[in-house]
């Protein structure tokens, strides 16, 4: 019986996230009728690392994700995430670039990221209604090539501060530094995802009198591989 495999299925799904390239071979603008959506949905590991000042601890367990990519213009321009963390859904998660109107969703990413339907009138003949989305807070990137989609996030929050980091005394930081990488391979649909946070915490050494301020940093990481939502379903 022949079957095609989930990797060139997933090839050619994400190929509608591609750079759109002209005759001249530089990147051209797409009109809105091109912008696409793409729903995936990936099998792996969490691992997860706390620190503190005596160590770090680790877990590791088995886990879902559901990946949504809108893809406007020339590459990729908002990321939704939802995993499903040791059985316990967690909320979705957000990145996007630029402020743009989405269209209504009624398709698989609507199963899966149900929030994105506006309650409206009941009626039959009723449209749906679109959702319109801010630009993701912080330092966001979405870079697509015909290799990977890279996503990459950082935001600092609270005061800057004195603190040890890395055993250096006394650097100035941020309270409170987030960071989100996010690399996907279009071709294998292998998907690798760290979340970090590096926080100033308050650490009384025995015997001492004052209260030092440490920088510690948690970190998640998740490594799987992604297969589009209908093959996995059929």
């Amino acid at each position: 019986m022949f079957r095609i495999s989930h990797k060139a299925a997933l090839a050619a799904i994400l190929a509608s996230c591609a750079p759109v390239i002209g005759g001249t071979g530089t990147a051209t603008a797409a009109t809105n009728a091109d912008a696409s959506a793409v729903t995936l949905v990936c099998d792996g590991v969490f691992r997860m690392q706390r620190a503190s000042i005596e160590g770090t601890s680790e877990a590791n367990f088995a886990g879902t994700m559901h990946v949504a990519l809108v893809a406007e213009e020339d590459g990729v321009t908002a990321v939704r995430l939802q995993s499903f963390e040791d059985g316990e859904r967690t909320p979705v998660q957000s990145y996007v670039t630029v402020p743009f109107e989405e269209p209504p969703a009624t398709d698989e990413m609507a199963q899966l990221f149900p929030e994105l339907l506006v309650d409206g009138p009941a009626e039959a003949e009723a449209e749906p209604v679109a959702v319109e989305f801010t630009a993701t807070p912080g330092e966001l990137t979405i870079d697509t090539t015909d290799r990977e989609i890279v996503l990459r996030h950082v935001l600092e929050s609270g005061p800057m501060m004195k603190a040890r980091v890395d055993g250096r005394p006394l650097v100035s930081t941020r309270e409170k530094i987030e960071t989100v990488e996010m690399r996907l391979d279009r071709s294998s649909g292998d998907i690798s995802l760290v979340w970090g946070e590096d926080s100033v915490r308050d650490h009384r050494r025995p015997g001492a009198i004052r209260v030092a301020k440490v920088r510690l940093r948690d970190e998640k990481s998740y490594q799987a591989v992604c297969m589009p939502v209908r093959q996995r379903a059929f």
